[in-house]
């Protein structure tokens, strides 16, 4: 991302972009910015967009090949396309044939390394990756949205909105801004506004209830409980939730004795890091064998409800009482 900052910067760009990696909206917004470096808004006769599994190389070659009109270069975008699943033999060759006066830039999520085009894009251009950003990034992101809007933003409310709000950047910028608009008026933004406003998933409820539970919080987590039952949550659904919560704390507790990363569990356990991060605290408060024995207690009380020997409703109260005991 640097690399494309010093570019626009110097206004010295390579002939060949390929912007790919898993966190879209940074792509988007690299893209962006190089469009809106490299072509003028109005300009439609020197900027082509080609999409689809099959791509038109040979006419991708004769635009790239044309001479610019009234302009310094032709550009060409090239959105998730089937270009680096088949051979793509003519756009491969084309790379170290791209002229001065033009420049293609790939936008693709996912590519093959081992693919001819990839490996000439890696000769004749410029790979840059986008990968989910680091905690402190995002928090760095956020707060500095949050700035130019002329806010002040609690830390209890940054924290709540990256836990509540642990998706990709896409859908953290659509929250962040309907955030944004609701607190204009009032000049800062608090854990309660976020909790008003940002959109709140099951599992993100029982997450919040997990950290209640784990802190001996037991009206909180029974009020979170009660908040879930009015949504018309099913008890038994919250009660598996809440054993798949704890599940997790085992998992990313023993990982990292094992020696993973923060980011390696991410990774591995397809989470986001702040999630990672939050349970990891969690975790550390229990011993491996009381984690375990939480989990039994969870199937107890799962199979209690089954044989019809307690109320589902009971069941998720008496297993909080236990467990904030």
């Amino acid at each position: 991302m640097n690399s494309i900052d010093e570019d626009i910067k110097t206004g010295e760009f390579a002939r060949i972009y390929l912007l790919t990696g898993e966190e879209g909206y940074l792509r988007l917004q690299y893209r962006n910015k190089l469009k809106k470096a490299l072509c003028r808004p109005e300009d439609t006769l020197n900027v082509a967009t080609f999409t689809g599994k099959e791509l038109p190389t040979e006419e991708i070659i004769d635009f790239a090949n044309t001479m610019p009109f009234m302009a310094d270069r032709r550009v060409v975008f090239i959105e998730d396309s089937g270009a680096f699943e088949g051979d793509s033999d003519g756009l491969s060759a084309f790379m170290g044939e791209v002229p001065s006066e033009c420049c293609l830039i790939f936008n693709q999520e996912k590519v093959d390394k081992r693919k001819a085009l990839y490996k000439a894009i890696q000769k004749h251009g410029r790979i840059v990756q986008f990968t989910k950003p680091s905690d402190e990034v995002l928090e760095r992101w956020i707060a500095g949205r949050v700035t130019e809007a002329g806010l002040k933003l609690r830390r209890s409310a940054l924290t709540l909105f990256l836990l509540q709000v642990h998706s990709d950047m896409q859908t953290m910028s659509n929250e962040l801004d309907k955030l944004i608009a609701y607190c204009l008026s009032q000049g800062e933004i608090t854990e309660a506004d976020v909790r008003t406003i940002c959109t709140v998933q099951t599992e993100d409820r029982i997450f919040e209830m997990i950290e209640d539970i784990v802190l001996k919080k037991r009206k909180e987590a029974l009020d979170a409980y009660y908040d879930l039952l009015s949504l018309k949550e099913p008890p038994m659904k919250i009660l598996s939730l809440i054993g798949g919560q704890f599940a997790r704390l085992l998992t990313v507790r023993g990982l990292k004795q094992e020696g993973f990363s923060q980011d390696e569990i991410a990774k591995r356990e397809k989470l986001h890091p702040y999630a990672v991060k939050k349970s990891l605290q969690s975790a550390s408060r229990y011993r491996e064998e009381e984690l375990l024995h939480i989990l039994e207690k969870c199937a107890a009380y799962d199979e209690a409800v089954k044989r019809g020997r307690l109320h589902e409703v009971m069941s998720v109260e008496l297993l909080i009482f236990e467990l904030t005991g």
